[in-house]
């Protein structure tokens, strides 16, 4: 028997539009649709072109996955390794660091050395953050395009030209 019901039909091809029934907001799909999103695509990208331009001979490795608890990129040269923490901001205001806690907890436990880029703004209140939790093996530095070379490269040297109990 056929079903004459054009709603029946018709509906999940529409979608359901109920009203008062939305999926909370931790179980939404994280998309790129927003600016900052799409500013980060773009900003990681350009981080990553830096990066092969710097240090031609090095690895890079990129996390794929978005997590709070791990860095988006590992640099690895001569041997010794750095992480790269992208964070892009769509006004020149202060970057507090509000989002690094977990990744300077993990960082902290694993020893391991971070550079954190931002885009634009101020990040005094950041490298303040970063400074109580890595001491001395963290920076924090604006990045904004080639122009700003220079800076990451002495960061990340820096960096790399300190002793760690790991790579």
């Amino acid at each position: 028997m056929i079903d004459t019901r054009v709603h029946r039909w018709l509906m999940p091809l529409l979608g359901r539009r109920r009203r008062g029934r939305r999926a909370p907001e931790s179980f939404r799909p994280r998309g790129t649709s927003s600016k900052v999103s799409r500013l980060a695509a773009r900003y990681d990208g350009e981080v990553d072109a830096a990066l092969e331009r710097l240090w031609p001979k090095a690895r890079i490795y990129h996390d794929r996955e978005f997590t709070r608890d791990r860095a988006d990129f590992l640099l690895v040269v001569r041997g010794r390794g750095v992480m790269i923490e992208t964070k892009v901001k769509s006004d020149r205001g202060l970057f507090r660091g509000s989002t690094l806690p977990p990744l300077l907890d993990r960082l902290q436990r694993d020893g391991r050395r971070l550079v954190v880029l931002l885009n634009q703004g101020d990040p005094t209140p950041a490298r303040e953050l970063v400074a109580a939790k890595l001491g001395d093996k963290a920076r924090v530095i604006v990045w904004s395009g080639p122009a700003d070379d220079e800076a990451l490269q002495e960061a990340v040297e820096s960096l790399l030209q300190q002793a760690s109990r790991h790579v």
